[in-house]
């Protein structure tokens, strides 16, 4: 096993949809409550100013996470998914599964994920590694991987800065117990 790590960094045409999405919902929740104030002057209705509140909200919270993007954009100073001679860390924004020792691993393969070629890394507990993500949206997405591939730990090259072909060369060096990459049935 080399005991240098392989980073890969994320795909700036993924961090700018990311961030071009965030910056769409701030316009939504900014429309939702300029309507909902307008309505709750004239009318004074308790859905009027539900939406004022909770437009207000949105905006503030997926500003702040067009903010975290961005800076994710115009500083790609850490990478979104390391390989090390410990094991795999995916720091993917809210999907990746961070850690995942090499002993957990049993194999990896090419899967398809809602018509995307990924990379499913198969480990001995699927359940443990969703248990002990530590957001709820991580876990949701863990167990959703598993139920659509067979596994929580899903790499997908459109959002690493790598093509596929990389991601199965960096994997062969760290885990040479493991089966080679092998194709999923299509």
């Amino acid at each position: 096993m080399p005991d240098e790590s392989v980073d890969f960094y994320p795909s700036r045409a993924h961090v700018l949809i990311l961030a071009l999405g965030a910056l769409a919902l701030v316009l939504l929740c900014v429309i939702a409550t300029r309507l909902g104030f307008d309505v709750a002057q004239t009318t004074g209705s308790p859905a009027a100013l539900f939406a004022v509140s909770a437009g207000a909200a949105g905006a503030l919270v997926f500003t702040g996470l067009a903010l975290i993007v961005l800076r994710r954009l115009l500083l790609p100073a850490w990478p979104a998914l390391t390989l090390d001679g410990d094991g795999l860390t995916d720091w993917l924004p809210n999907v990746g599964v961070e850690q995942v020792a090499w002993s957990e691993v049993t194999g990896s393969r090419t899967a398809n994920l809602v018509g995307r070629r990924v990379l499913a890394v198969d480990v001995a507990d699927p359940r443990a590694v969703v248990r002990r993500q530590r957001t709820i949206l991580r876990r949701v997405v863990a167990a959703a991987n598993t139920r659509l591939v067979g596994t929580p730990v899903v790499l997908k090259p459109g959002s690493i800065k790598c093509s596929m072909a990389d991601l199965e060369v960096a994997f062969e060096r760290f885990t040479p117990q493991t089966p080679a990459v092998a194709q999923a049935a299509p």
